[in-house]
């Protein structure tokens, strides 16, 4: 009995040394399925609208379950994205510069100054369940504006040149109307809050005081964050940043020169 235990043992101990002595040849390891990303260049200026992308990209990552990859592209990237360089690695999105779908507006309004008019303040935050109280400044309905020969030079940025009569083109044209080199300029409601002089804000007719934020698509993935961009929330929340949306009104006559421009178009 005791050597058929030892008989045994050592065919067990004999078949371990030959599979340890055996080549191991290991399985193939199963590859690891990862979240699809979503590749989001960004070559936008306006600090407001990229702030409002990064909080829709993060609205996005939950509601597609895709992770979003953003990141700032110079334009030589984006141009040899587009041109199909072999060495590129295209994004799906390209927000900024050349695209051809608005996903946003920033908007200006014309500023004349007015010595005697009281200086805008800054909105102030609205306490818990409670709206904020309206900010002295400017009428949501400011009275006729005089004519064009009267007004003179209009300050303003190279997008905007032509958009009124009179438009010279300015580096800043908030710091130059501040500095008094001219009465008139085209300034965003931002620019215009930090005015140290009083002033007017009257609409820019027809609504070309309002640019777009374009976008490009170039995957279906890129259509489809596209399209939440533009979708009522994403929309709505323009008005967060001091933006504007594309179908919709954001501002009331609580925040004068934002209800101004934002009114200065007919809607869709």
């Amino acid at each position: 009995m005791k050597k058929r235990i030892m008989v045994t043992l050592a065919a067990l101990l004999l078949t371990a040394l030959l599979i340890l002595a055996a080549p191991w040849k290991s399985l193939p390891e199963k590859p690891r399925s990862a979240a699809p990303i979503l590749r989001v260049w960004v070559t936008e200026e306006d600090a407001a609208a990229v702030r409002w992308l990064k909080k829709q990209a993060a609205a996005y990552e939950k509601a597609a379950r895709q992770r979003v990859y953003l990141r700032r592209a110079s334009r030589e990237e984006t141009d040899a994205a587009l041109s199909g360089a072999p060495e590129a690695v295209a994004p799906d999105v390209i927000v900024g510069g050349r695209g051809d779908t608005a996903v946003a507006l920033r908007g200006f309004a014309l500023i004349l100054r007015d010595d005697a008019a009281c200086r805008i303040t800054p909105r102030p935050t609205s306490a818990l369940f409670f709206r904020p109280s309206p900010s002295p400044g400017p009428t949501a309905q400011p009275m006729t504006m005089p004519p064009w020969e009267q007004i003179g030079a209009v300050l303003s940025p190279q997008s905007l040149l032509g958009a009124v009569p009179g438009t010279v083109t300015s580096l800043s044209p908030a710091a130059d109307f501040a500095a008094g080199k001219a009465d008139a300029a085209l300034l965003t409601a931002g620019e215009a809050a930090a005015l140290p002089t009083g002033f007017r804000a009257y609409p820019v007719p027809d609504g070309r005081g309002l640019l777009p934020v374009g976008a490009l698509s170039l995957s279906a993935d890129g259509t489809a964050f596209l399209a939440f961009l533009l979708d009522a929330p994403a929309q709505s929340a323009l008005g967060r940043f001091g933006l504007y949306a594309l179908s919709m009104r954001l501002y009331g006559p609580d925040d004068p020169v934002r209800y101004i421009i934002d009114g200065s178009r007919e809607m869709p």
